[in-house]
């Protein structure tokens, strides 16, 4: 297991610890998950997210090579702009999800989950007079999410933060240090994250903190991070989605572009578009007190129509959240189901839009 930069100072927290995603991760801090979790819709939350990869794709072909890795079209994608995309096998199926950021006109960086995307972006390049680099251990990321985040992140930058919209990024110093700066997050809240070399990891932190001490800002584990994004419905690599599922049933087929240019998987998610698909991705609050997890089966009556992939606690609801896969034919907003928990049926209410704020007006709009 690795340990992130930030390690000493999430003991210093009184973090509980865990190993995930091959790292030593803080899955909550000494208040607890739901205060971390309330903090960050209510005011702002500090995230330590060291573990996400970043690759950065450069040469005469970059473009080229994005366009055939990529769902998403990044023609007209402008430098400082931020785009959300699948990355597919040729069966359609998704290798990982995540982001490509235009650094220049033959510069990208994608950013995942997934340190292990890039064996699979290498060997795709072959052919394309591109470069590619990990520079996952060469950067570190801090979120600062939550509606007071940018009067906290203010105090620390001379950079006009207005300038910096809705999933685009720019360089800018923060309390002292280079960085790029985005407008975006995992949480569903408005909010920025800060990459920077791990050298300057515990300055940052203490930085942020201090500047954000009179808004009660709260330092947020992953037991938090896990609720907020279920409740925004964003996905989490081998939960909801692995290499056997496809971006259209996972609810994001808006990032395939079928009018560029053959790109990984065309064809065979143009047939998923002709046939169907077979399943579709759902949200679902339960009644009670009860939490269910990955792997646990959803029933119609006593015909099980699919299983739920992520599930959580959700303080913002007082009720266990889940996403999870369903027959198409029961994906209907609304209608109440049951998830088998311990070998007990319980209720549970779905739909088809994120539960937590489905249009993204706190995402995309001022605080």
């Amino acid at each position: 297991m690795k340990k992130t930069p930030f390690h000493e100072i999430n003991l210093k927290y009184e973090a509980q610890m865990r190993e995930m995603f091959g790292y030593y991760l803080p899955w909550e801090y000494a208040n607890g998950h739901v205060e971390e979790h309330l903090g960050t819709r209510q005011r702002a939350s500090l995230c330590d997210l060291d573990y996400m990869g970043e690759f950065i794709i450069e040469g005469p072909n970059a473009l080229n090579f994005v366009q055939k890795l990529f769902t998403n079209d990044f023609r007209k994608q402008a430098t400082g702009a931020i785009r959300y995309t699948a990355m597919c096998n040729p069966e359609g199926n998704m290798m990982d999800d995540g982001t490509v950021w235009r650094l220049g006109e033959t510069k990208f960086m994608f950013i995942s989950g997934d340190e292990a995307d890039y064996e699979w972006i290498v060997q795709n390049a072959k052919g394309f007079d591109v470069a590619v680099k990990n520079i996952t251990s060469e950067h570190t990321t801090l979120a600062l999410q939550g509606p007071k985040s940018k009067a906290i992140l203010s105090k620390l930058t001379d950079t006009d933060l207005d300038t910096i919209s809705y999933y685009h990024f720019k360089e800018a110093k923060v309390a002292g240090v280079d960085c790029l700066v985005d407008r975006m997050g995992y949480t569903g809240e408005f909010g920025y994250e800060c990459h920077f070399h791990p050298k300057h990891a515990e300055a940052m932190w203490a930085a942020i903190m201090q500047a954000g001490d009179e808004f009660h800002i709260v330092p947020c584990g992953q037991a938090a991070l896990e609720s907020l994004r279920q409740e925004a419905g964003y996905l989490l690599v081998g939960n909801d989605h692995d290499k056997s599922t496809n971006p259209l049933e996972a609810g994001i087929g808006w990032t395939i572009k079928f009018g560029k240019e053959e790109f990984n998987g065309r064809q065979a998610l143009l047939d998923v578009v002709k046939h169907g698909v077979k399943r579709r991705l759902v949200w679902l609050k339960l009644g009670g007190g009860e939490i269910a997890s990955k792997g646990y089966p959803i029933f119609s009556g006593d015909t099980q129509i699919g299983e739920v992939t992520s599930g959580s606690y959700s303080p913002t609801f007082n009720a266990g959240t889940a996403m999870g896969y369903v027959l198409p034919q029961f994906a209907i907003s609304g209608v109440d189901f049951e998830i088998e928990i311990a070998g007990k049926r319980c209720k549970a209410n779905l739909s088809v839009m994120p539960l937590y704020d489905p249009a993204d007006w706190r995402t995309k709009g001022e605080p």
